[in-house]
């Protein structure tokens, strides 16, 4: 995970008075002290700037010599651009200055001399916590150095990443995230659940900064107001490889069951280090990553709108709300299943659909027990969840009828009456009013008919078309039909019975 720089583009313009006084300054104040522009070392990291500070003190012997300066001004180093710097101070004029395109954004500075470029514009601009970096860099990078540079300090720690407790607290305010203790995190993210390395529902970035014994979180939805917040940390610090003292991850439900590739990863992490990609893309392509990681291992995991529920089966398919007919098919069918489901926010319908083909048949086979119905019902040219609710109603006619008793053949009355009867426990009022219709076409079958019309409370709207005699009739018989309706199963023949002989049938029902 080696710490690259972007691409930079250089142009000119015409220097503001500001900003030619300002470099001119700086200028004036290296003449003073030439070793402004390098950091402070600990006394384990001096000897690996002894060179550069010799070179730096040779050119700061000519600081006021011009001739000797315009020489000394065309090396390539640091030296070079402190040579160059100096001129600019005696001369006191940068009447055009030359401007790079960073990260960060432009800066200018004055072209004096052939050093490179970036090395001059951390000279002059030694006072500026990232621009300065950029003329050590490459010793930094060489040695495997660590350097941390922040508005009140510039020091090298050697070899071993120390950052300053200054440095993490500049660090801790750059990022503009609440602060407990060690854990720097968006109101999302619980300090100890980021610490510990949890998972949550939402998706989120941790970064571990080893050295500083601190974590950065940002979840999903805050980094879209976000930038690239490992970018905003490295800026201030120089050190060759980020990933000796930065962990960075993506934490997301399906990482629990993803184990990305050491390939994946470093790709992925190059695109973020180097700006390509912002805080919330990067997450958002780790997760995809996680995904097509876990589908491919085809292994079981349900996962809804990113919320990973392992092989629980039940809270997935809770989470989904579904109605009673479709949790039960839903639970059947993903037990079934063997393969990964990972789903946005999804309707129930839409996975019994998905798996319909697969599993449906089987299904119905379950709650009906009745190939041939089975059959029947699964090849109808309509929705998973329509089909499944015609599997239920069935089964529960199936039900109860069976609870009542079995006739073979009963007199032509008796068959009306029971009929209705059976239609109204199976299929409700309304397809048993509709068996009404058919009544036997005699008086006491009309009369029957108006009995039932009134147990429903539909007799005054067709009152008219029955007789004075029937429609007494059916007001004498309506407690028998109603009481026909509701019995018990074990007492349906007995009141069946009654029904006959109180409109005056001889009819007996045969036991």
């Amino acid at each position: 995970m080696a710490k690259k720089q972007r691409m930079t583009r250089s142009f000119a313009r015409t220097a503001p008075k500001s900003q030619e006084k300002y470099l001119i300054e700086n200028a004036k104040k290296l003449q003073e002290d030439p070793f402004l522009i390098l950091p402070t070392c600990t006394e384990d990291s001096k000897k690996y700037f002894q060179k550069l500070r010799k070179q730096l003190k040779r050119i700061h012997q000519y600081c006021t010599d011009e001739k000797k300066l315009e020489k000394l001004s065309h090396k390539k180093g640091l030296d070079g651009a402190l040579a160059g710097t100096y001129l600019l101070a005696i001369s006191e004029k940068a009447p055009y200055l030359a401007a790079l395109t960073f990260p960060t954004g432009d800066i200018t500075y004055a072209q004096r001399g052939k050093a490179d470029k970036e090395k001059l514009i951390a000279v002059q601009h030694f006072d500026d916590p990232v621009f300065r970096l950029r003329g050590i860099k490459d010793l930094v990078f060489k040695k495997k150095l660590y350097v941390y540079s922040w508005d009140n300090g510039y020091v090298c720690t050697g070899k071993e990443a120390h950052p300053p407790i200054e440095f993490i607290d500049f660090i801790r305010n750059k990022v503009g995230l609440s602060s407990i203790k060690d854990v720097m995190a968006c109101p999302h993210i619980p300090p100890n659940t980021a610490k510990k390395k949890e998972y949550l529902t939402l998706n989120y970035l941790r970064i571990e900064w080893k050295s500083a014994q601190t974590i950065v979180a940002l979840c999903e939805n805050c980094t879209k107001s976000t930038k690239n917040t490992m970018f905003t940390i490295s800026k201030y610090m120089l050190q060759r490889n980020l990933s000796d003292d930065f962990d960075i991850e993506v934490m997301t439900q399906v990482g629990k069951h993803s184990v990305l590739s050491g390939k994946q990863k470093t790709a992925h992490l190059q695109e973020y280090l180097t700006g390509k990609l912002t805080d919330y893309e990067f997450i958002k392509k780790i997760a995809k990553s996680h995904e097509e990681h876990v589908k491919q291992a085809e292994e079981k995991i349900l996962v809804l709108d990113g919320v990973s529920y392992g092989t629980d089966v039940t809270r997935f398919v809770d989470a989904l709300q579904p109605n009673t007919y479709e949790k039960t098919a839903l639970e059947f069918i993903l037990r079934k299943s063997q393969e990964p489901l990972i789903v946005p926010k999804i309707t129930p319908s839409k996975i019994l659909e998905r798996y319909w083909n697969q599993y449906g048949n089987e299904f119905l086979e379950s709650i009906l027990d009745d190939r041939k119905m089975t059959e029947s019902l699964f090849q109808l040219d309509d929705t998973p969840v329509n089909i499944i609710i015609l599997a239920f109603e069935y089964k529960q006619r199936r039900m109860i009828l069976s609870q009542l008793p079995n006739y073979d053949c009963l007199p032509p009355l008796a068959a009306f009456a029971d009929t209705i009867a059976r239609t109204y426990r199976t299929f409700g009022e309304k397809k048993a009013l509709a068996e009404i219709k058919n009544h036997p076409d005699t008086p006491k079958g009309k009369s029957i008919a108006y009995a039932f019309l009134l147990a429903f409370g539909k007799g005054t709207e067709v009152k008219w078309k029955y007789s004075k005699e029937e429609v007494d009739y059916g007001e004498f018989l309506k407690d028998h039909a109603r009481k026909l309706l509701d019995v018990k199963p074990e007492e349906y023949s007995v009141v069946l019975q009654e029904l006959l002989t109180a409109c005056g049938s001889s009819e007996t029902i045969p036991q």
